[in-house]
């Protein structure tokens, strides 16, 4: 599962309502994100 963050495009591995790959807290400014079948676009360690 991927989730997208809103602001910034960027798709990040995880899902709404949890952590993603790369620990940002999808819980807070949780209007920010939303769950996608979208390539994951994060480079960071965890989502890539």
């Amino acid at each position: 599962m991927a989730v997208k963050h809103n602001p910034t495009n960027e798709v990040h591995q995880g899902q709404k309502g949890d952590r993603t790959g790369c620990g940002f807290d999808t819980t807070e400014k949780a209007e920010h994100w939303v769950n996608t079948n979208e390539r994951i676009t994060c480079a960071k360690n965890g989502c890539k």
